[in-house]
């Protein structure tokens, strides 16, 4: 689980990617707006912490951005930080599309319970396999935190294959499961389908065992 940390101030950025980090997250630091945006393009973050005061780019305008722009900064959850008390400036970050907020000064372990609320909920919708995270809530799918484009077929197909790692799954199975009624007998869809896998996903034609005459098998251990 990644989390971004978008926070001028040097003190307060070290402390809370300290205790991210303690808790077993992977934490990515941003000392200022533009750098926080660059950063979540490149590699999607499950939780964004933001501070409202930020050089270059301020919080509210980030978080406007994050949410208006999904295909390019993904979904994160964002929890704001504010040193201002003002319940308008509040209703302000809530309408930008925070989720959270918190005002500062505050306690480090509050922070962390509070993302933990919706991080936790994240790993309960989430299947891996190797670099691959899924997201069946969004249906998002990204490899080592790069999103994939994948159709809906192409996406439930790979679903199937994860939940049924170092399995056979017969094609039959496959067209019942992915295409319900929609095939006929002798049908060659989930051929071309695991082809664009492969194609889209290239560690995938290593680890997608052909069957011979029976079907498909995923294979973890390469």
């Amino acid at each position: 689980m990644k989390v971004l940390i978008v926070e001028d101030d040097i003190d307060i950025q070290a402390l809370i990617g300290h205790y991210f980090k303690k808790e077993g997250y992977e934490a990515e630091l941003a000392s200022d707006g533009e750098k926080g945006l660059e950063k979540l393009k490149k590699s999607k973050h499950n939780l964004v912490i933001l501070d409202v005061m930020l050089p270059k780019l301020d919080g509210v305008t980030f978080a406007k951005l994050v949410k208006e722009k999904a295909e390019v900064y993904g979904k994160p959850y964002i929890i704001m930080l504010t040193a201002k008390t003002e319940i308008e400036d509040v209703l302000i970050g809530l309408k930008a599309g925070v989720d959270d907020y918190i005002k500062k000064p505050f306690d480090p372990r509050e922070l962390i319970l509070r993302a933990n609320r919706f991080l936790m909920k994240d790993r309960k919708n989430k299947t891996n396999f190797l670099d691959l995270e899924i997201d069946e809530e969004r249906y998002l799918v990204t490899n080592a935190g790069k999103e994939i484009e994948l159709s809906k077929k192409e996406y439930e197909l790979l679903v199937l294959l994860i939940k049924n790692r170092e399995n056979v799954i017969t094609r039959e199975k496959v067209l019942e499961e992915v295409w319900g009624s929609n095939y006929y007998s002798g049908d060659r869809t989930v051929d071309v389908y695991i082809s664009k896998l492969r194609e889209k996903i290239p560690f995938l034609a290593r680890c997608i065992k052909t069957i011979k005459g029976v079907g498909y098998r995923l294979e973890e251990n390469l």
